[in-house]
């Protein structure tokens, strides 16, 4: 059986742990679908010759040893959690395809009798979906962005720390982390529609947006839905939902492909029909390639925050605030992968990326490349998610 379709056979039935029967899976980090999916991982590893290990933070790393203990490391993968109702391609697929081209170059190397000047490996990072725990997180400890205690005790909405969690399947790792690596190669699927747009079944993500990521808290007080007069309403919901509606009208009012605006999640307390709401905290997300248009908007929310909670007779606060600014992935890198395509008969095409990556976290310690696909119609974080299988096997 060759690799491609040892590849392909390994993605369908990856694709079935944590099936949500349309097409999309359940593997929010943590989950027993995510332990599931990680014992998986781990069989396939050691079954083509990985030296397993498992860090702290639950991020998972085979390696082959092709050059000893002393030699630099390049290093590629992606993550396997995915969003409570995601596609069966968005991390995972960087993952097997890794698995399998690492395993791939080993062989050929062995066949040629040629030897390696570095040792490959291959990393499911933990928690890059934020689903559950928020931000960014086994590749935030890897690079040193965050400290590992802050990571564990991080919890979800239920209490529930990301140590209880990993615990609970298995997988809080007392591994050490691998060292740092001379090169991180990422293949994700574009998650946006780029690609199609322009009839491209490579590109290579040469540069990222910014993301400015705010949770707005606001604070009023419970009252009675029904006998309580307007005016003297403390209603935390209220002023939530004019950010919503003034972040919208922000991302609908800007140049186009110049900011995305959202507000994606909102959480309200004591969320019952008939009582105003006292507590509700809004997720906003602000987007761009230009750190201006970030800053600029990050200071309207502010505002609007300011002005929301005023009308509501609320009080608010900032309950996190995180900034990734705008970048760019390694220039050398990226051209060595559009020499690549080219030596093998295809035509890659530089394009951003606008949804975060663990590649991006990787930059700050390492040259870093992006290697993507087409995603069907730009779907991302759905079941409808889809990517053909010539292009999976191209990329």
């Amino acid at each position: 059986m060759g690799y491609a379709e040892t590849f392909l056979d390994r993605f369908a039935h990856f694709s079935r742990i944590g099936s949500t029967g349309d097409g999309g899976v359940d593997r929010v980090e943590g989950s027993q679908a995510n332990g599931e999916a990680r014992r998986q991982l781990v069989r396939w590893m050691k079954e083509l010759g990985f030296n397993v290990s498992v860090d702290e933070i639950g991020n998972i790393f085979g390696l082959l040893n092709l050059a000893g203990e002393s030699a630099p490391l390049v290093l590629t993968g992606s993550h396997i959690d995915s969003q409570p109702r995601g596609g069966c391609f968005d991390g995972a697929y960087g993952v097997i395809a890794g698995l399998d081209a690492a395993a791939a170059v080993r062989d050929r190397l062995a066949k040629q009798s040629k030897a390696s000047s570095a040792n490959l490996g291959v990393v499911a990072w933990m928690g890059e979906e934020g689903a559950r725990f928020r931000p960014l997180m086994g590749s935030r400890v890897y690079t040193g962005a965050r400290t590992l205690q802050s990571a564990l005790d991080g919890k979800d909405m239920q209490g529930i720390s990301a140590r209880e969690a990993l615990a609970g399947i298995g997988f809080l790792g007392t591994d050490t982390a691998p060292k740092l690596p001379v090169a991180y190669v990422e293949l994700h699927v574009e998650c946006g529609s780029q690609l199609e747009v322009r009839k491209k079944s490579l590109g290579v993500f040469t540069r990222w947006w910014g993301a400015h990521k705010v949770d707005l808290t606001f604070e009023g007080k419970t009252a009675h839905t029904g006998p309580t007069p307007m005016r003297a309403r403390q209603d935390a919901l209220y002023a939530a939902a004019q950010v919503i509606v003034a972040m919208r009208a922000l991302g609908d009012s800007a140049e186009i492909g110049s900011l995305h605006t959202s507000v994606a999640k909102l959480e309200v307390v004591p969320n019952s029909p008939n009582v105003v709401p006292c507590g509700a905290t809004a997720c906003v997300e602000l987007r761009s390639l230009d750190p201006e248009v970030i800053k600029r908007s990050y200071d309207h929310l502010l505002a609007c925050a300011s002005f929301a909670a005023t009308t509501a007779r609320v009080k608010y606060a900032i309950a996190r605030d995180d900034l990734r600014e705008p970048g760019k992935f390694h220039e050398g890198l990226s051209q060595l992968a559009f020499e690549v395509a080219k030596c093998n008969g295809e035509e890659a095409v530089a394009v951003d990326t606008l949804g975060g990556h663990d590649a991006i976290m990787m930059t700050a310690v390492c040259p870093t490349v992006m290697l993507t696909v087409p995603s069907r119609a730009g779907l991302c974080h759905h079941p409808d998610e889809w990517t053909s299988q010539e292009d999976l096997e191209r990329g």
